[in-house]
């Protein structure tokens, strides 16, 4: 009883009430920490280069300057190569041979005919010149961009960076077509104008105006973090993302690398390893009961026959890939004095990465869907520059680390991720396969139509399917 009648207990019972929970919350939030920063978001390692030829100068001296860059000819340039296509050599084609053994050589003979007679490169050059061009040097090379930004912004309205990285054999010009929808959407009726982009097209180093590493290994993770280094130099924090073909690697690497400066990534094409047991049960599965393995009804349509679709039709397409992952210099070095061989090795391409069909036209449907001046000008951003060996090399650079393309996939990308699913790309990755390194898929769009060249094909589907994306990352 005298216990019981001290002063103190009711007053100490009612700290105890709320100390011990205060004490809890503390060591389960300091718990909760510990095992949250013992899982912090793997990223690959930025690291650093340096791809000039020599050393690297010191420390500060280095040129950051952004130079503007105007795209120039000449009477020489144009003569030159006037009396290489007048050399050009006719090889007969077998009969019926379509596109089945390549570039048709009778196509080709028209094609030479326009280049040399019609084609004008003069006014191409004005048009490559519509767009503000600029030289900036990172990690030793000069790197080319353009850089387009809206004519006319509302008051109040965001406009947001977007970085569109090309692959090969394309260039920064695939993305002519759809700048102006991007930077004036509501001039073009494209959703009213609510989504608003500057665009930043940069050419890979060793494609077009950009200098080639005077170094080996210079790979994607190289490149990605020179373009984060781009985008910081024109003073962007955070920025999109958007890429296919070698532009979907690098920009996947970006997001990989510096997540906290991406908001979103749009990819028109994505790379995911199909090795291991589990894939390949899921693929066998997938032919009967694809709803089991995850697959949509279009997955399945897009994804069968597997070894016509997956295997097959790769292997006849990737006949380019093994030379230029082993020996791009060896064929690169004929391609690079050859104007009718550089055509007809990059224009094929267009022709059955556009539509697997046209390999049984005559003409590859190449006007069906591009006009000649359209591939001519592209062909002649590799001819011009002397790049088509440097830009081969890129494969030996990649492949040789990374056999499969499947090494970083052991990083997972967190940042929000848009894929656009063209029907006519090389590959169809279901989404369910893209889940395996894409973690936060706010879109995935099977597309209606299209092929591999996805902005030079179909700029207004793809420019809507980029604006929906940004859309829905705004609003979360």
């Amino acid at each position: 009883q005298a216990i019981l009648c001290l002063p103190r207990p009711f007053d100490y019972s009612q700290k105890n009430a709320v100390l011990v929970p205060v004490a809890a919350l503390g060591v389960g939030g300091m718990l909760l920490y510990w095992l949250r920063s013992g899982r912090k978001i793997k990223t690959i390692d930025m690291g650093d280069g340096w791809w000039g030829a020599g050393e690297r100068p010191p420390k500060g001296k280095e040129d950051t300057s952004i130079r503007p860059f105007k795209i120039e000819t000449s009477d020489k340039e144009i003569e030159d190569l006037h009396q290489r296509l007048d050399r050009f050599r006719f090889t007969p084609h077998v009969e019926g041979a379509a596109f089945h053994y390549g570039f048709n050589s009778s196509y080709l003979r028209k094609v030479v005919d326009y280049w040399r007679n019609q084609f004008d490169w003069r006014k191409q050059v004005e048009v490559l010149n519509k767009y503000p061009h600029f030289h900036t040097t990172i990690e030793g090379i000069d790197i080319h961009f353009i850089h387009v930004k809206p004519s006319y912004v509302p008051h109040g309205q965001a406009v947001r960076p977007l970085l569109m990285v090309h692959g090969w054999p394309g260039s920064f010009y695939e993305f002519y077509k759809i700048i102006p929808l991007l930077t004036e959407p509501a001039k073009h009726g494209l959703n009213e104008g609510d989504v608003v982009f500057e665009v930043i097209c940069p050419s890979i180093p060793g494609y077009g105006f950009s200098e080639a590493s005077h170094k080996k290994e210079f790979d994607s993770i190289a490149t990605a973090r020179i373009f984060h280094k781009l985008m910081n130099r024109l003073g962007f924090k955070e920025y999109y993302l958007q890429g296919g073909d070698w532009g979907s690697r690098i920009t996947t690497n970006m997001a990989q690398m510096l997540p906290q400066s991406v908001k979103g990534l749009h990819l028109n094409l994505v790379f995911i390893g199909t090795q291991g047991l589990g894939k390949m049960i899921r693929t066998m599965l997938g032919a009967y009961v694809p709803w089991l393995v995850g697959f949509s009804r279009e997955d399945a349509r897009r994804f069968y026959p597997f070894m016509q679709k997956n295997i097959y039709d790769v292997l006849r397409e990737s006949g380019y890939l093994h030379i230029q992952a082993t020996k791009p210099d060896t064929a690169g070095c004929g391609l690079n004095d050859s104007p009718v061989g550089l055509a007809a090795y990059i224009m094929e391409k267009f022709s059955t990465w556009t539509d697997k069909s046209f390999l049984h036209k005559d003409d590859g449907g190449l006007e069906s869907k591009y006009s000649l001046d359209e591939l001519l000008t592209n062909v002649m951003i590799y001819w011009v520059t002397s790049s088509i060996v440097s830009s081969m090399r890129y494969y030996k650079e990649n492949f040789s680390k990374d056999p499969t393309l499947s090494v970083h996939d052991r990083v997972s990308v967190y940042v929000p991720t848009g894929i656009a699913a063209f029907p006519q790309e090389i590959v169809h990755v279901p989404r369910v396969w893209t889940k395996d390194v894409y973690k936060n898929i706010v879109t995935y769009t099977y597309m209606p139509r299209g092929g591999h060249f996805a902005a030079f094909e179909e700029p207004k589907l793809l420019a809507q399917d980029i604006m929906q994306f940004v859309r829905k990352v705004e609003q979360l």
